[in-house]
C-alpha cells in the first residue's frame, strides 16, 4: 500500500525547500490530475516562502531566529502532510499518480519482510538530577513496528528489562540514583527476530 511522503524526518532545511518546490512544481504541471489541491498550491507556496527566510535569518545562528524557523519549517511540514493526503486520495496508491505529484511514495512493506537491521546509534542520556530517568534514542528505522528498549544494570548478569515503545525514544522511570545502567535496542519488524544495537552505558542522576 503505497502512499505520498513528506519525507520531513530525512531532508535537511534546503533539502525540504527543494522537495517542497518540486512538488508544487509538478502539481501545478498536472492541474488535470490535481484540480483542486487541499491545502492550496498558494498557502504552500507563501509557507515555503516564509520559511526559506527563517532560515536565512538563522545562519546567523540567533537563538531566536533559530527558533521561529523551526516553528515554520513545523508549518510547512504540517501543510505538506495535509496535502499528502490529498493526493493520496486522488491516487488511490497508484504510484505513477504519486509520482506525478512530485511526492516520494513509501516503500512497499513486503521490502521490510527479511531480516531486520542493526539497530544503530543508541545514546543514553541522562536527565535533570534527582529525576531516576534516563532518555534513550535510536535511529528510526521505517519498517519498524515498534521499538524494544532493554535495560539492566551495568556489571550484573541478570534478564534485561524490556520497554516498548512505539517511537525511536524512550524514557525510563524511577532508576535507581548513581548506579550505572547498560542499555541496549532492537527494532520489531516483521520478522520478530532481535538484531541489537551496541551496548551503551550511563549513570542515573
Amino acid at each position: 500500500m503505497r502512499k505520498p511522503t513528506t519525507q520531513s524526518h530525512l531532508l535537511g532545511d534546503d533539502a525540504m525547500m527543494q522537495y517542497v518546490e518540486h512538488i508544487v512544481t509538478n502539481m501545478k504541471d498536472e492541474k488535470d490530475l490535481f484540480p483542486a489541491p487541499v491545502p492550496s498550491l498558494s498557502v504552500v507556496e507563501a509557507a515555503l516562502a516564509t520559511f526559506r527566510h527563517s532560515a536565512t535569518e538563522a545562519a546567523y545562528r540567533d537563538i531566536r531566529a533559530v527558533k521561529i524557523r523551526k516553528e515554520k519549517r513545523k508549518q510547512l511540514v504540517y501543510l505538506l502532510r495535509e496535502l499528502s493526503k490529498y493526493v493520496d486520495t486522488v491516487a488511490k496508491k497508484d504510484v505513477t499518480v504519486i509520482l506525478a505529484a512530485g511526492f516520494v511514495p513509501s516503500k512497499d512493506p513486503e521490502s521490510y519482510a527479511g531480516y531486520i537491521p542493526k539497530a544503530t546509534r543508541l545514546v543514553a542520556k541522562p536527565q535533570e538530577v534527582g529525576s531516576s530517568r534516563i532518555k534513550l534514542k535510536v535511529d528510526r528505522w521505517q519498517g519498524a513496528r515498534m521499538y524494544q528498549f532493554e535495560f539492566r544494570k551495568k556489571g550484573t548478569e541478570t534478564a534485561w528489562s524490556i520497554q516498548l515503545s512505539s517511537k525511536s525514544t524512550c524514557l525510563l522511570k524511577s532508576l535507581d540514583r548513581f548506579e550505572e545502567y547498560e542499555f541496549r535496542v532492537t527494532y520489531i519488524g516483521i520478522d520478530p527476530t532481535p538484531n541489537y544495537s551496541d551496548t551503551v552505558s550511563s549513570y542515573v542522576v
